[in-house]
């Protein structure tokens, strides 16, 4: 993620609660203008990317029982 990118998160993420579904909502409608290959694309660069910090140590990995646990609100 660039600088940029990482001063917008930042000063979004201390927006009000309200401001923060605003916005998501504009930028989640925003993508449905974008055409599939072009989501497609982007989602291969970022696992790509995510991928290149796991090798370097960067990030690490967790088991997808513990994710799916998680995400499901399941203990």
């Amino acid at each position: 993620m660039s600088a940029e990118l990482m001063d917008i998160r930042r000063k979004v993420l201390a927006l009000p609660v309200k401001a923060r579904a605003e916005l998501a909502e504009q930028l989640l409608a925003s993508l449905d203008d974008t055409d599939g290959q072009e989501i497609e694309d982007i989602w291969i660069e970022q696992a790509e990317e995510r991928y290149q910090a796991y090798l370097k140590g960067e990030i690490t990995a967790r088991p997808f029982a513990d994710v799916l646990r998680e995400a499901t609100g399941h203990s």
